[in-house]
């Protein structure tokens, strides 16, 4: 599956691997293992059955986003109005093709994110 750009996952400086989320029980800690695998469509499955939380929204609009569902992308960011953060998770769009990453936080500007 073809993706316009990937999300990378990291804590405290250091980027995360599915090793690093073995283990989890909490939906929205599946979904992100799923997210440094590039499974985006499991990921999706279990961030949808995740509480409430900034992280769940903004990752489900990203999901969306990559995989070209602008749509769906906008209404997971209009969402992420009255949310608060969960984790101390750092979320970075990445392209390896181009040599950009960028670091999403808050409501991302999809023009920009379509530049990555």
């Amino acid at each position: 599956m073809r993706v316009r750009f990937r999300i990378v996952l990291y804590r405290e400086g250091k980027r995360l691997r599915r090793s690093d989320l073995e283990g989890e029980k909490d939906p929205l800690f599946k979904g992100m293992r799923y997210i440094t695998e590039f499974k985006y469509l499991e990921a999706t499955k279990w961030l949808l059955i995740a509480p409430d939380c900034h992280e769940k929204y903004l990752l489900l609009g990203l999901i969306n986003l990559a995989l070209g569902q602008e749509e769906q992308a906008r209404e997971f960011f209009e969402n992420l109005k009255g949310t608060s953060r969960c984790t101390d998770v750092e979320v970075f769009v990445e392209n390896p093709d181009r040599g950009t990453k960028k670091k999403v936080d808050g409501l991302p500007d999809l023009v920009e994110l379509s530049l990555v």
